[in-house]
């Protein structure tokens, strides 16, 4: 998953309602709860960077949480994926 370049399917929203931060498509079911985090990954989830790149952009950004960040990106764009919010190119 390291190479692949995660991007977003069509119609989907990241919206804060009532103070939660929330991905959804308007025609599905179904809405993502996502943190603070989650809400970095999915506006780095543009096509133009591989999972791997992400990790690194995050690491740069928060060294004091490096340890952690592979994994949370992995798993949060998993999430994603699972739910068909993202792509790979």
């Amino acid at each position: 998953m390291s190479e692949k370049k995660p991007c977003h399917r069509a119609g989907y929203r990241l919206e804060s309602i009532d103070g939660e931060l929330l991905l959804f498509h308007p025609a599905r079911d179904q809405l993502i709860y996502c943190n603070e985090t989650a809400s970095l990954i999915w506006h780095l989830c543009d096509g133009q960077r591989t999972v791997q790149e992400i990790v690194a952009q995050l690491s740069a950004a928060f060294p004091e949480a490096t340890e952690g960040i592979a994994e949370d990106v992995r798993d949060t764009i998993q999430r994603f994926h699972e739910y068909g919010a993202i792509r790979f190119t």
